[in-house]
């Protein structure tokens, strides 16, 4: 008995002086942080959205202050934020990058798809998209909402199995694009006082296997490329826009008019 007390003691001892120790080394191995970190950090929006590339906010203030850089800048913040990093870091010039937003390439509602078997699988797209049944269109969206949950910036809503996305709040940080089995998202640009206009369908099946299995599908009838200057083209059975034309807005309007399944979406800038 007496032996295990001094044991216990020499141990608590032992223990007692490392823990003084360790307190004496990290306070004389102690790097001082820069100030100006705790300052980027302040101004930054806090989503940790990783647009800027790198994983959050602290990281991209640690890297801006270290290397006196702003890198790609926060897309989030915009030009205005990017200035005040810069005044920080007493750096001239700012930088400004073009806005963007995510799109669905499905705009598809619940009584628009076609399921013609009980899908009784996990709730997540992934695991819905591997086992199969969620849906009978291979290229649709699942809406089980792996995007909403992975969103940032809480830009994805889903509603009657649709995705909407608000660009207003929309980073482009492209995480939706990762957690989207069926490669559904799509990065556009947002040019003032343009209206976006994007296909809101990935089906790449011809017009039969397409009108099976959704009321919404693009039939790649190739009527949208036809109006006057349209940015509208076909690949691979389905339509896309070229958004390095589309200045053109009456071409734009013109096409989505024409759309016999009306898979074209304008949202009003």
């Amino acid at each position: 008995m007496k032996e295990i007390q001094i044991a216990t003691l020499i141990l608590g001892l032992t223990g007692f002086c490392f823990s003084i120790l360790l307190a004496f080394l990290s306070k004389k191995l102690k790097v001082e942080e820069d100030p100006r970190v705790e300052r980027v950090l302040n101004i930054l929006p806090g989503l940790n959205c990783g647009a800027c590339g790198f994983s959050g906010c602290r990281p991209f203030a640690e890297a801006v202050t270290n290397k006196c850089e702003i890198f790609s800048g926060c897309l989030p913040g915009g030009s205005e934020m990017n200035s005040a990093i810069t005044e920080i870091l007493g750096i001239t010039g700012c930088l400004s990058r073009p806005k963007q937003t995510a799109i669905c390439r499905c705009g598809a509602e619940s009584e628009e798809k076609k399921i013609s078997s009980l899908y009784l699988g996990p709730q997540t797209c992934k695991a819905a998209d591997i086992i199969g049944g969620a849906l009978d269109c291979f290229y649709g969206c699942i809406g089980f909402g792996d995007c909403v949950k992975i969103c940032p910036s809480n830009a994805i809503s889903l509603k009657n199995k649709k995705i909407y996305i608000d660009f207003k709040k929309c980073t482009s940080c492209g995480k939706c694009l990762k957690s989207c089995p069926r490669n559904l998202f799509e990065i556009i640009p947002l040019k003032q006082d343009i209206d976006i206009f994007y296909i809101a369908c990935n089906n790449k099946e011809k017009v039969l296997a397409v009108k099976k299995v959704c009321g919404k599908g693009c039939i790649g009838c190739g009527i949208c490329t036809r109006a006057a200057n349209a940015p509208y083209f076909l690949k691979d059975n389905l339509s896309y826009i070229d958004y390095t034309k589309t200045t053109k807005k009456d071409a734009l309007e013109e096409g989505k008019n024409k759309c016999p399944t009306k898979c074209i979406f304008k949202i009003d800038v």
